[in-house]
């Protein structure tokens, strides 16, 4: 009984499991081809960057509002030789925050954002690598989710994801670059679009490739599913009484 009411007392207060989208939904199982890859987000010694990923609300799945997304992923394209075996930035800051609609972004970076943006991660940030070897119709794996200080609560409506860094503290092994989708890939423009450059100070870039992205978010409980949730906590709580 006791295992019961912690399950329920724990749903309650809103716990939930994690849960992933990836975006450009249209090859998170099948890269795009011919492979193609950007090293913007990876970027290393003395190659500051900044990026913007802007994704559509129909590419977000299940993400409602007030959700939580509490972090993200990149992975290597499947042209990349060699393993990136980890590095250091002194300073990564990504942001997130409502976007107007891809095809209506412009280079300039400011004026993407609908609104605020949070910032959920800030200062160092230390990625341990990517694997290499994938070729063909299967993609590399994911390197391990960068999980925000901050976990941004979504409000609705498009995405836009904002990276500024300085570069990290080595040099990349050749061609290990970020799985991205060209500007010619399924949906690019319309569900999907990106915008970088060099330095991490940058307020106007260019279109690019659009970086693979993986998204982590926590599910908020929605209203009728707490009020389920607290009646069973109380029936419980009386038959624990009674015993």
């Amino acid at each position: 009984m006791k295992i019961y009411g912690v399950l329920a007392l724990t749903a309650l207060t809103g716990s939930a499991f994690a849960v992933d989208i990836v975006a450009a939904n249209f090859y998170a199982n099948t890269p795009f081809a011919p492979a193609n890859g950007l090293n913007t987000v990876i970027r290393d010694s003395g190659a500051p960057r900044t990026a913007q990923i802007l994704i559509n609300q129909n590419q977000l799945g299940g993400l409602l509002p007030g959700d939580r997304i509490t972090g993200m992923a990149f992975r290597l394209y499947n042209g990349a030789v060699s393993t990136y075996t980890g590095a250091t930035w002194t300073s990564y800051d990504i942001r997130l925050g409502e976007s107007v609609a891809p095809s209506l972004a412009t280079a300039t970076f400011a004026t993407n954002f609908v609104g605020g943006s949070t910032l959920v991660q800030t200062g160092g940030l230390t990625m341990t690598g990517f694997t290499s070897g994938a070729s063909g119709a299967v993609p590399n794996a994911w390197q391990d989710t960068i999980n925000f200080g901050t976990p941004h609560i979504y409000t609705g409506g498009h995405l836009l994801v904002e990276i500024r860094h300085t570069g990290s503290n080595i040099i990349n092994p050749a061609n290990t670059f970020a799985e991205a989708v060209a500007t010619t890939g399924v949906g690019y423009g319309t569900d999907y679009r990106s915008f970088t450059a060099a330095g991490d100070t940058a307020t106007v870039g260019a279109q690019a490739a659009f970086t693979m992205t993986k998204l982590v978010y926590t599910p908020v409980p929605e209203p009728a599913t707490m009020a389920v949730l607290g009646l069973g906590v109380v029936a419980l709580m009386r038959r624990r009484r009674k015993a």
